[in-house]
């Protein structure tokens, strides 16, 4: 009884183990919220989808309307990674940033006709192309307009990214805000457009004080293109923080590869930013997430090396389920050859009690009525003993028990043998 105890302990522990570990393993597919597919965002997310493609694990990427929409599908888990612009407030919701990734310039075109101020202060009578509804273009446009008291200064159009653009470029609006990354398609036709002007800001550190979340970034003359030279001179941008956002229980391995690949994809230098500079922790204004929070701060830990990356995401959980299982099953298992040997032997010894008590017995019996009653349990020890199945290194023991019953049944028979006083 006491072996299989054991055994069923040891079986137990080791498939509570196997049920902790299932889920080591990384999902194959993850979904990916983007923006358009002439967007920034989507430009990044395709270098995202070709990092983790490397490790197996697929990228499906969603066209979104932007930062808004992008929140909409975390929050409602139809999305697991996806880009939120600086300031698109998460609080509430179970979702946890990766890592700020790259600066996000707040970026003005103008029509040249029109003669646009550079202190947006002063705008007033414009068409204003404002982001289109669900992008965080949106929202920091009418940020921008309400900290400035302009908003009803002016006509507000709700065109976003290629459609500003396009309307831009055809006198439709006389401004269009956008915010993205440079690589976004809808800024090639615009750059070096002698119809459009690059607005530069006049007072971008003032500005930048009344818009929570942004930081004021010099860029150097012809930083965008050297051939036309854009731009002509040096040009303060006030920039917001894209984060890399995730749902708070996303697979740790999954967090490993994204913080890696971000550290490939944004950590060079570029116009914004320094060698290095991303991603990072700072000014992610939300929670981040711990795994990712470790790789930001200290890197790669040394089981990357020789361990498959979803182990080394995940080891200290490897290891809170491992120990305890070696300090519970190899000491199980180190006793098991005890037990064994314990419960053959007590196959043998638990006819000696018997066998003793027998014996003991022998002295008060003075009829052989009694006499022949002790003579058929013994005799029923010898069957029992004589049809017992041993391994061969414990026969020796049964047939000891059988010579010590022998023995008690000789002095049954010379007592039979006397007259009963």
């Amino acid at each position: 009884m006491r072996l299989i105890a054991v055994l069923l302990a040891a079986a137990l522990t080791v498939a509570f183990a196997i049920y902790l570990l299932r889920d080591l393993p990384p999902p194959s597919r993850i979904t990916f919220a983007a923006g358009s597919q002439d967007g920034g965002y989507w430009n990044v997310a395709e270098r995202y989808r070709s990092e983790l493609a490397r490790d197996g694990i697929e990228v499906e990427i969603l066209e979104t309307a932007g930062s808004l929409e992008n929140l909409g599908l975390l929050s409602s888990g139809e999305a697991d990674v996806g880009l939120l612009q600086g300031g698109i407030s998460t609080e509430g919701l179970d979702i946890e940033a990766l890592g700020t990734v790259f600066f996000e310039p707040i970026i003005v075109f103008a029509r040249a006709d029109r003669e646009v101020s550079a202190n947006p202060g002063t705008w007033e009578g414009l068409t204003i192309a404002r982001g289109g509804a669900g992008s965080g273009t949106r929202v920091a446009a009418d940020r921008l307009l309400d900290a400035l008291e302009i908003t009803q200064l002016n006509t507000l159009s709700d065109l976003g990214g290629t459609a500003a653009a396009e309307a831009l470029l055809a006198g439709e609006v006389d401004l269009a805000i956008f915010v993205a990354p440079l690589s976004a398609d809808y800024f090639v036709p615009l750059m070096g457009n002698e119809t459009v002007d690059l607005v530069r800001f006049q007072h971008a550190d003032a500005i930048s004080l009344r818009l929570p979340n942004s930081r004021v970034v010099n860029v150097p003359s012809g930083a965008v293109s050297l051939h036309p030279v854009v731009p002509l001179v040096e040009v303060p941008m006030i920039t917001l923080m894209a984060r890399l956002a995730g749902l708070e229980d996303l697979h740790p391995a999954v967090v490993d590869r994204l913080v890696l690949a971000a550290r490939k994809i944004h950590g060079n230098s570029g116009i914004f930013s320094k060698q290095g500079q991303f991603p990072t922790a700072e000014g992610a204004d939300m929670p981040l997430d711990l795994g990712a929070l470790k790789l930001l701060a200290e890197g790669q830990s040394t089981f990357h090396d020789w361990l498959p990356y979803w182990i080394a995401a995940q080891i200290r959980r490897v290891l809170l389920i491992l120990l305890p299982l070696l300090f519970i099953v190899v000491p199980l298992v180190r006793i098991l050859p005890g037990v064994y040997r314990w419960s053959m032997h007590r196959r043998v010894w638990r006819h000696y009690t018997v066998i003793r008590e027998i014996e003991l017995e022998l002295d008060d019996t003075t009829s052989s009525d009694e006499l022949h009653a002790l003579e058929t349990r013994l005799a029923a020890i010898e069957h029992e003993l004589a049809g017992m199945r041993l391994p061969p290194p414990f026969r020796a023991g049964a047939y000891n028990a059988r010579l010590h019953v022998e023995l008690v049944r000789r002095r049954i028979a010379e007592m039979l043998q006397q007259p009963v006083s």
